[in-house]
This record gives C-alpha cells, structure tokens and sequence, in this order.
C-alpha cells in the first residue's frame, strides 16, 4: 500500500502542489488538485444554488446527498430556492445545456469543465453545465472521508476537464444476449460515476418498428422502453445514440421470408445493392430510429460488407464505387433528419480513395480491437483528418471467444488508440461490449467498461499495473477492495495462460477434450494448466470472502463464475490428460486386470472420480451461470446457452456408461474404444 501512496503522491505533484499526508485516489485524475491540511464536516450541511437550478442541477445534488448518505448516517437537506449561501453551493454559470452537442471542443472553457472549492466552512462548486456539476459531484464522491467525526472532506482545490469531449460505450443489444432494462440501467450508473457521457445502442433489429411485426418478436425493446432508457441516461448526462447496421448484419430481417430474398444470399447477412425495394425500407427505418432517439447524432454501421465485391463485379463497378454509392445513400437520408451521421470506418480505410466522396458531416469511427505498431494510424487516421472527417476511436473487449476478458490486451489497446487519436485529433472514444457467445457474462467487462471512460477523461494515461487496486479502492469498502483486486489479478493469470493453450477458450470449454490434438495440448501443457486452474482456485477463495456484502454483488458473482469457469475449464483437460494416460497403460499392459481397475477405480466408478468430477461440477456451474444470467439478461436464447452444459454433462455420462460397460464384457481379444468416441 504504501507504494500505491507514493505513485500517486507523484502522480498528483506536477499539477496539484503539496500532497496531503492521506491517501487520495480519484479516478479520473483530475487535471488539477491540490489538497489542504484542514476539512470540512458535512456533518447536518444544506446544499444550496447560486441560480434558479434545472432538474439536471436538482438532480446532481441528490446524487451528492446520496453518496454522503451512503457512507455516514449524515443527512444532507437539500434548498431548492435561492437564498444565502449553504454548506455546499452549486453555481451553474450558464444556460444548461446537459448533453454532448456536435462541435463541442474539450478543455479548461469548455461545457463539461467544473471547478471544486472546499474551504474551512464551505464546499463551492462551478461549472457552465449542470454535467459539470455532476461529475464535480463524482469526484467529491471520491474525496470523502468518515471517521470518528462523520463524514468529511479535505480542503482542497480541483479544476478538471475532459481530454476528449465523446466518452462513449457500445452495448451489444443484439448478437446473443437480451439484457434486460435493469440492467442497462445500471450500465448507465456505473458509467456516469467515471464520467462518460454517450451510450451506443447497438441494434441490428432489437428495437419495435412500426410495420415490421414479425422482426425479433420474441426479444426487442418496445418504443417506451428506449423513451425510458434514453430519459434515464439523459438525467446522468449520458446521450443514447442509435447505432444500427443498415447494409449488412442484417440477418434478423432476412431470415424473415417476406425479406429473404432482399439479402445478396437468401436469408443472409447484406442488403442487395440494387433491389429497388431497398431505399423505401432504409429510409423508413431512419426516420423511425431518428423519432425514437433524440440525439443529434445517428451510426449507421456499414461495416464488414464482406460481399461487396461480388456484387460490384455484378453492375460492372469497381467495389469501392458501389460502397460510396451506398454510404451516400445512407447518409443523405441521416442528414434528411437533422442528423450527424456515424459510420464504422473499416471500409473507407480499405478504400481510401473514396475517403473525399464522403459528406463532411460524417463521423468516421475508427475500431481496432488489438494493439497495432504505430505507424499503422497514420494510415487507419491520417486519411480523415487530411480530408477534415472527424473522427472517434473505438476499442472493445476482448470477450467474444473467450471465457474471461483479456484485460491486459484492452487496457494497452485503450491507452494506445486515445494517444494516438489525440495525435490524429480524433473528438472521442468508445468501448465496445460484444455479446458474441452463450458464455458472455458483460459483468465481467466492468473493469474495462471504467478504464475506457477514465482514460478518455484524464490527460495522463492510465496506469494498467496500479488499475485493479486503485478502481476497486474506489469502488468497493476497504474490507472489499483488496480481495477483489486480488482476485482480479489472479483471474487475469488464470485467463492469460488458458488463452495460450487454447485460443478460443469459450470453444474449448465445451469441445471434445480427447481429440488428438486437444489430448496432444493437454498433456504438452500439463504444468501451465495446473497452474492456472491453482490461479482460478485463488481467485474463488478471495470473492468468497466478499459475496455475501451487498455491494455490488452481481459483479462479485460473476467474477466468481468466471472463476469456476476456468477452473472447470483446465480441469477438464487435466483430466483428459490423465484420464488418457491410465487408458494407455490399459492398452499396453499384456494383463490386463490391474490397470483395468485402477480405470474402475479413478475414472469410471459412480462416485470420487474423474468422470463423476466432471459431472459434478457441470451440473454445479450450470446452476451458477444460470444465476449469473439471469442477473444481467431476459431467457431469450437462454435455452441454448443452458443445451451446451446439458450436452457437456451427457458427455461426461456417456464416457462413464461406455467404460463400465467396456469394463463389463471385455474380452481379451478386444480393441480398446478411443476415448474420442466415447466421450461424444
């Protein structure tokens, strides 16, 4: 602890003066802090306003109230009207304006920048905007104090402003998972506390559209629930953006046969460039989409047309050309609606030369999910800033084939697509979070969810050694923080090592573990697994000391699933391995009777063995998965998501069935099954 004191005593001291003596973590940093040796008690403070406040002012000072309420038993009474200065002033200086606007520019004047006063007897707080008052509240939140005296905070002086204006997340409506309304809010929450301020609304047909009955009947968010979605994110200073796919990804609507033949394949992914039935459907999803959402802004995806090709060389065009026409299209429909409109920028980078051909008004969204060399972007950005495109950076997850996130890749990746879009004078970022797999628990991605917003907030990069402590210090009570960034550490061992062995390992948890190949990995890797499966181990024993608090808890329990499964994971093939070993010294043995019972004994037996193991601990993590998705998402494709454990579990039975009954009537002159066989 005491060298995370020192990091950030240094970490404070170019821009804040002499650091008290105290431990102060603030995540984002603020641009510039210093800390005084005295405090103010808030112990029975008012909280007033310098001007008649809007509901957003209202609001931002219920969210202070809130926090104070939350660590200490004070109460904090909150006086609408205007009258002499209370314990906390809120001075907004401006006409409100709540959301992020097309053109804003960051820095010390710009709408989102507040500054923080906290003498001997009062707190002062100024900003232009009521978001500025908000997130000054984040950081008091931070700042707070208890002990013996109730809850105080230090004297102290902050100014802060974001590096980048668009701090933005992507959610994932549509791949496999439904999350459910709860649940986006509490997304909403949790990346208004590290101050981002746009949610991408993924949807490839997850929204109602009036005329279209039939389109994902059984899993869409009906027009009020996007009302309600996109009125709670607005109190939290957080803009819901549309972000559709309307080229290809469109396989909801063509599998559907009133449309299957609109797609370049029936009941494919991509529009047919050409169907005279196209433009009347993209322009009615348009409009509907830009009533729904009242954001100035509109993606329209485009991204991964991967038949482009084949249908240019159909009209006789060069691909690019029938992109850019398609693209324009597209977008003079947005602007039609008053809107600025977004494309992923993939595309345009694969065909630069039709970079100019692109309306001004577009924002390109550049989305690498991996670290490149950094000669790389002068290519990837360098094009849209020669032709003046704005642009925004987008990174994600790395957890749509995998059990775990790999943290360690997203957390460099975040860090490098920010500085390097800075160089490129990109306005923004964004994180994405995919639901590309049965197993994907989005719990899981908190940690880079707040990392990506942090990031593009403070002006130093983050620092990804020191993250897990400092963000679960903040986060979570001292009794908690230091189990759950241990055990964040120890999964990110655990999750290191298996994507080594086995790249997809959300594949590899439910294939076939006596392939050759995967036998051949299993025994190569024996040591490696061991280990990791010791990290899973460790990262159980520390999140059980926190679920039964309950903070939080829906994270901690799906950390802890995500713990179980890496440890069924490298279980699995540990016993493959081993498993595959007794079954060799059975095939090599002239007589055959002993290693046939030590088969008996360590594999197929009806208790306290490998296969009932196995069996035992599917059906256990079955259970727990189920409660895990059952916190974030409705049952749609739950039934597929829960048929894989189903299936694993029967093949565990099957190997157990088919030893005993081998063992049952050997016969000396028999060949050995293959355990491949047996298994599936």
């Amino acid at each position: 602890m005491l060298k995370l004191i020192v990091f950030l005593v240094c970490l404070l001291l170019p821009v804040a003066g002499q650091i008290s003596a105290q431990e102060i973590e603030i995540l984002p940093q603020p641009q510039k802090i210093n800390i005084g040796s005295g405090s103010l008690s808030l112990q029975n403070a008012t909280i007033g306003f310098a001007s008649k406040p809007s509901r957003e002012d209202l609001f931002a000072a219920q969210q202070l109230s809130r926090i104070v309420g939350e660590k200490s038993s004070a109460t904090i009474q909150i006086i609408e009207a205007v009258s002499k200065p209370q314990t906390i002033l809120f001075d907004r200086t401006e006409t409100d304006q709540p959301l992020p606007l097309p053109g804003e520019k960051a820095g010390p004047d710009s709408r989102e920048a507040y500054s923080i006063e906290v003498s001997a007897d009062q707190v002062r707080i100024t900003s232009k905007s009521s978001a500025g008052l908000f997130y000054a509240v984040q950081t008091l939140g931070q700042l707070l104090q208890t002990g013996s005296g109730g809850v105080q905070l230090p004297t102290c002086t902050v100014e802060d402003w974001p590096k980048m204006v668009y701090r933005g997340f992507m959610m994932d409506m549509s791949h496999t998972q439904f999350p459910k309304m709860d649940e986006i809010k509490k997304q909403l929450d949790f990346l208004a506390s590290w101050k981002a301020n746009q949610y991408y609304f993924y949807s490839e047909a997850s929204i109602e559209l009036e005329g279209y009955p039939l389109l994902m009947a059984d899993a869409r968010f009906s027009r009020e629930q996007v009302a309600e979605i996109i009125a709670y994110a607005r109190q939290r200073h957080i803009d819901v953006i549309p972000n559709l796919e309307l080229y290809g990804h469109i396989h909801d609507l063509f599998r559907l046969e009133h449309y299957a033949d609109l797609a370049v394949v029936p009941h494919g992914g991509e529009f047919k460039p050409y169907d005279e039935r196209l433009v009347p459907i993209v322009n009615d999803w348009v409009e509907q989409i830009a009533e729904m959402f009242p954001t100035p802004f509109f993606h329209i995806g485009f991204d991964e047309t991967w038949l482009i090709g084949k249908e240019a060389a159909k009209l006789n065009l060069p691909p690019e050309d029938l992109y850019i026409k398609m693209v324009n299209q597209t977008t003079s429909m947005v602007e039609q609606q008053g809107k600025v409109p977004m494309i992923y920028a993939d595309m345009l980078q694969k065909f630069p030369s039709i970079i100019p051909e692109v309306s001004d008004n577009v924002v390109a969204i550049t989305w690498h999910y991996r670290p490149k060399p950094e000669a790389d972007y002068k290519h990837l950005m360098g094009s849209f800033q020669r032709e003046g495109n704005p642009i925004l950076v987008q990174s994600a997850s790395i957890n749509w084939e995998w059990l775990y996130p790999d943290f360690e890749v997203s957390f460099e990746n975040i860090n490098l697509l920010i500085r390097m879009g800075t160089r490129y004078q990109a306005l923004g970022f964004i994180h994405s979070g995919w639901t590309d797999d049965t197993q994907t628990l989005m719990r899981l991605i908190r940690p880079d969810m707040a990392f990506g917003a942090i990031a593009a907030w403070q002006q130093q990069a983050v620092p990804p050694e020191q993250f897990y402590q400092l963000y679960t210090n903040i986060l979570y009570p001292a009794e908690m923080s230091e189990p759950v960034a241990k055990a964040l550490g120890f999964l990110e061992e655990a999750s290191t090592i298996t994507r080594a062995v086995f790249g997809r390992t959300d594949f590899a948890f439910f294939n076939n573990p006596f392939t050759s190949h995967n036998l051949e990995l299993a025994d190569e890797h024996r040591e490696e697994l061991s280990k990791a499966r010791l990290a899973a181990e460790k990262a159980q024993i520390h999140l059980m000391k926190v679920m039964g608090n309950d903070i939080d808890h829906e994270t901690i329990f799906a950390l802890y699933v995500g713990a179980r499964m890496l440890d069924y994971l490298t279980l699995k093939y540990i016993y493959a391995a081993e498993i595959q070993d007794l079954w060799r010294q059975l095939d090599q043995a002239e007589d055959k009777e002993e290693p046939m019972l030590w088969v008996y004994r360590e594999v197929s037996f009806k208790y306290h063995t490998r296969t009932q193991d196995m069996m035992d601990a599917i059906t256990e993590l079955k259970k727990l998965f189920l409660r895990a998705w059952n916190n974030e998402y409705e049952d749609f494709r739950l039934g597929v998501a829960l048929g894989k454990y189903d299936l694993e579990f029967q093949s565990w039975l099957k190997l157990q069935i088919g030893l005993e009954d081998f063992r049952a009537h050997y016969q000396p002159e028999d060949v050995l099954p293959s355990l491949e066989q047996l298994f599936r």
